[in-house]
């Protein structure tokens, strides 16, 4: 099946005829506007083309809300400005106020823009109605403002709406050659109310080819930083497990090429990390939680492979990360840690290399390798992947293998294909994982099967009336060992929907069985309002057999905002199953002193087991950083310590 999928899937490519993008002409302004958040249109603007039209970004149906734009260039900066009519002025949410923060549940006016015209490269900008920005530079970088840089943007509200300028300067971004090129862009913004994003073109559902040109961009020199920026760190303070703590280290950030950045960290600091909690839901698998430590988030969309995981590299002494692009159509990235030390003198390396090549818009293979060595154990594992986009249907093959000092060679393979349209979509897979596949560095919860899985579902949103959207979905797996012999069935699926005034519901339903055991499990859940992520409050019920055994769940959880300075987060679920009950409570808050000051504090509790940190940090601008930290943030119980932390970044050349 592998064999043929693909030539079929690049013969039918060929014979679609591509589709006719819209197209901007570039501008480019004799004088800056002044970003002071007022549009003026007949002399600032005067002569810059207008973009106008939304649609929804979810299923290209017509938008409720309108907006307009003009996007223009000099030799220093990306200019854009906007004007959003709302009906409803009142309604318009603006929390956050900071610069390159996370503006999920705000008002917000979005560009994305890929300098490379290769629809694989994109740059992300945000605005709220109170000027906060958040900028995600292609290949993924970390928040620290010397290293990721920033953007420049007024905002304000108005009796029809509201309206942005924003600055963003070109050496905020990889530029691949000066010279006239056609950029590719998309504009659009988000409406918290609606909890729907609308961009002014379609580009969902394989459609990524009619993404917008900027036509006739003069892209100024790339300039090469060299410089070398430094964030060496300090820390020490007292602990009861270890007595008096003192520690220090180094994170290092340059380019080597207009294209290539290299990010180094010697000792890093993962320890006052606060991480992620994993629920208490029931799973015969492994589960992770996401990733929080900077160093990994540096190139990050280099490394989606599947092969790696950064979460299963613990604590290490010293690692090396470089990405980029090699050209137009290829990106890479080669990231090692090392930790020194291990056993008696041994050391543990881990190394991810992947690279990728985009060859246009509907197709992208990739190739990546890891290897794991420790004393006493070798792991290297491969991945070879191919994607292509034939009209809306998506179909991706992957070949992996991995060569291990215990388990010996072990292979998986797997075969898919998804179709999306207005809003519906449907997928497929044939997985076939044999038991010796183990890449250590990879996230695979199970082995040793071969099947599919399957699925359709869809969600339809509604512009008017008291019904702001529903969706349903259905999915299935059927799996046998590879030997034959049965191993897991089941199927399930769910409704749900909003109301204008954001109440939501949920109902699914699971059956299946797990080696002769037989599984059933109901979920419900309802909350208030759905679309605000700063006061709500939600309550969660699944119930059934899990395992052979009854199983119950309860959970609520809840957000609120006092003032505009105190969010405070909470959580309880608690699950009854095999004869035991387990609980667990999360109680947080955070208390924003202004602009790069914040108290914040957690407290955890499960079963008998509580910890709590508190902390005082000044960070998120520029400068020295400072944290004063009591307890241990990651402690299954609360851990006597106090530390003092100082981040001096610095440059050379």
């Amino acid at each position: 099946m592998l064999r043929y999928t693909l030539p079929v899937a690049c013969l039918l490519a060929t014979a679609i005829a591509s589709a006719q993008t819209t197209s901007v002409a570039a501008f480019s302004i004799p004088k800056p506007p002044t970003i002071d958040g007022t549009v003026d249109e007949a002399e600032e603007w005067k002569g810059v083309p207008v973009i106008e039209g939304l649609v929804d970004a979810e299923t290209g149906q017509s938008a409720p809300v309108s907006a307009r734009y003009w996007l223009a260039y000099d030799k220093d900066y990306v200019y854009l400005a906007a004007k959003l009519p709302d009906d409803n002025p009142a309604s318009i949410r603006a929390v956050e106020y900071r610069t390159n923060v996370n503006l999920d549940g705000d008002d917000f006016v979005g560009l994305d823009i890929d300098l490379t015209g290769s629809l694989a490269d994109f740059n992300s900008f945000q605005v709220n109605p109170r000027g906060a920005t958040n900028a995600s530079l292609a290949g993924g970088r970390a928040a620290k403002r010397e290293w990721s840089g920033e953007i420049t943007a007024k905002s304000r509200v108005t009796a029809t709406g509201w309206e942005t300028e924003v600055r963003i300067p070109w050496q905020l971004m990889r530029i691949p050659a000066a010279g006239r090129r056609n950029v590719r862009f998309n504009v659009g913004r988000y409406v918290p109310r609606l909890a729907r994003y609308f961009s002014h073109v379609f580009t969902g559902n394989g459609q990524q080819a009619l993404t917008p040109t900027w036509a006739g961009v003069e892209l100024p020199k790339p300039y090469v930083d060299r410089s070398i920026k430094l964030l060496p760190f300090v820390y020490g303070g007292y602990d009861r497990e270890t007595g008096h703590v003192a520690n220090a280290g180094l994170d290092l950030k340059t380019s080597l090429t207009d294209q290539i950045q290299l990010v180094g960290t010697i000792n890093p600091d993962f320890r006052n990390v606060e991480n992620q909690i994993l629920s208490l839901d029931f799973s015969r698998f492994a589960r992770i939680v996401g990733e929080a430590r900077p160093f990994f988030q540096e190139g990050v969309q280099y490394y989606g492979s599947g092969l790696f995981a950064s979460q299963l590299v613990g604590q290490f002494d010293a690692g090396v990360n470089v990405y980029g692009r090699l050209g137009q159509k290829t990106s890479f990235g080669f990231l090692n840690t090392s930790d020194f030390g291990v056993g008696e003198n041994g050391t543990e390396n881990n190394f991810v290399g992947t690279v990728t090549h985009d060859p246009n818009a509907r197709q992208s293979y990739r190739i990546a390798v890891t290897n794991h060595s420790s004393p006493g154990l070798s792991n290297t594992a491969y991945l070879l992947r191919a994607t292509q986009l034939i009209g809306k249907f998506d179909v991706t093959v992957r070949d992996l293998g991995s060569l291990d000092t215990q388990a010996g060679f072990g292979r998986q393979s797997d075969a898919s294909i998804s179709y999306g349209d207005k809003g519906m979509y449907a997928y497929t897979t044939y997985t076939r994982s044999e038991r010796d596949f183990l890449p250590r560095l990879g996230f695979f919860p199970e082995k040793d099967f071969k099947g599919w899985q399957y699925g359709f579902g869809g969600n339809v949103n509604f512009n008017k009336g008291p019904i702001n959207d529903y969706g349903f979905n259905f999915y299935g797996t059927s799996y046998d060992r590879v030997d034959g012999s049965p191993y897991r069935r089941n199927v399930g699926g769910g409704l749900f929907g909003t109301l204008r005034n954001g109440h939501y519901a949920t109902f699914s339903a699971e059956f299946g069985s797990f080696e002769g055991q037989r599984d059933t499990l109901y979920s419900a859940s309802t909350g208030f309002p759905r679309f605000d992520r700063y006061r709500n409050i939600n309550l969660g019920v699944d119930w059934g057999i899990q395992g052979g055994s009854p199983y119950r769940s309860i959970g609520i959880n809840g957000a609120y905002l006092l003032g505009r300075r105190l969010q405070l987060t909470a959580s309880r679920q608690e699950v009854r199953h095999f004869d035991s009950t387990f609980e667990l409570s999360i109680l947080s808050a955070n208390y924003d002193l202004g602009r790069d000051r914040f108290l914040s504090g957690r407290a955890v509790r499960r079963g008998r087991d509580t910890n709590f940190y508190m902390s005082y940090r000044r960070s998120g601008n520029k400068g020295v950083e400072y944290f004063v930290i009591l307890g241990d943030p990651n402690a299954l119980t609360f851990r006597t310590s106090l530390i003092i932390k100082a981040i001096f970044p610095f440059q050379i050349g």
